[in-house]
């Protein structure tokens, strides 16, 4: 079984990369928007973020 987040928020990505037992991220543009990321720049950003913190 593989365990995947479905979120935007960085914390929360962390807290579970952090426990060893994430394999990778999904999200959407609603979950940007909530974690108020706005923007084509803004979510290009966020997604190599998200791409930097996690391996899967």
């Amino acid at each position: 079984m593989k365990f995947f987040i479905d979120t935007a928020d960085l914390a929360q990505i962390k807290e579970a990369n952090d426990l060893g037992i994430l394999d990778g991220v999904t999200t959407n543009p609603s979950l940007m928007a909530k974690v108020g990321i706005k923007g084509a720049e803004a979510v290009m950003a966020h997604y190599k973020t998200i791409c930097e913190m996690v391996d899967g």
